[in-house]
């Protein structure tokens, strides 16, 4: 038998492991905590070290025993060859797919947390530039009702 099963339980418990810190990430950004969200970063980095390090020790059990194309190692084959086992594989067939359903779920987790830091970086920028004047959309009304461009000694990035 092939002994991959205890590559995918622990990779099961890191993908666990990082949905809750994607979780924490998303609050932490919520709270603006910078302190937070760097430790966060660093666990996370942490994780997907040890992710690489066993999908690397995988890919290399997989070649040892002739499942993969050792120049050309594909997921899609190690897939197949799992289809053609037998029952004592089922055990690992389960694991690979919760793997494959968390991975999903981190991958979401991480285009959310994403969105909310671009929004929050554009929303920094912007309310940065109001300070400073040197928005382009900066404008007052003037007597007439027109508009005219505020000049940046007249904000409060100046004052």
């Amino acid at each position: 038998m092939i002994p991959i099963a205890p590559i995918f339980i622990r990779s099961k418990e890191i993908l666990e492991k990082l949905s809750s810190l994607l979780d924490d990430e998303r609050l932490a950004y919520g709270q603006l905590d910078s302190e937070i969200i760097i430790a966060l970063s660093e666990q996370k980095q942490v994780l997907l070290d040890e992710m690489n390090k066993l999908n690397e020790k995988r890919v290399n059990i997989l070649i040892k025993f002739d499942i993969v194309d050792r120049k050309k190692p594909s997921e899609e084959e190690f897939k197949s060859w799992l289809t053609l086992q037998d029952s004592s594989m089922d055990n690992v067939r389960l694991l690979m797919q919760d793997c494959e359903t968390l991975l999903k779920k981190c991958k979401t987790q991480n285009n959310t947390n994403a969105r909310v830091l671009n929004t929050l970086q554009k929303r920094n920028k912007h309310l940065f530039e109001l300070l400073q004047g040197h928005s382009s959309k900066n404008k007052v009304y003037t007597a007439r009702g027109s508009t005219r461009p505020i000049s940046s000694k007249h904000t409060l990035g100046r004052a």
